[in-house]
């Protein structure tokens, strides 16, 4: 009989509030290039900066997470997708992904997932 036994210990959150320990949670996934509900979009509100909405609410964080985002090219053929920088509103289950470099938004879609984990707290 094999028994797996692993804990997570969170050392601080975004918001500074401490939730018991039995409730912390990583969450992760991946934002396809494709995806039909949410593709890269040039964003007015950021200075016209490429960026795509992630949503995590199947994680079910009751506050806000902390997340780590990096972007991966959806299939070989030698192209490159920028790098990226989360920024959370003031919604626990959705973060934008914020291109750092120069992209164009057709290409984006035609090419770049966003690979995330959040870690956080369900209760």
């Amino acid at each position: 009989v094999c028994t797996l036994q692993s804990s997570l210990k969170i050392l601080d959150t975004p918001d500074g509030k401490k939730h018991p320990e039995p409730c912390a949670l990583v969450c992760t996934g991946i934002s396809k290039h494709d995806d039909p509900d949410t593709s890269w979009t040039y964003l007015g509100w950021r200075n016209w900066k490429l960026g795509k909405l992630v949503d995590m609410s199947e994680c079910k964080f009751v506050s806000k997470p902390v997340v780590t985002a990096t972007t991966r090219v959806a299939h070989t053929g030698g192209e490159i997708c920028p790098s990226v920088i989360t920024e959370q509103l003031w919604i626990s289950s959705q973060f934008y992904a914020l291109s750092v470099e120069e992209m164009t938004v057709e290409k984006a879609n035609k090419l770049c997932n966003i690979h995330w984990v959040a870690t956080g707290y369900s209760c």
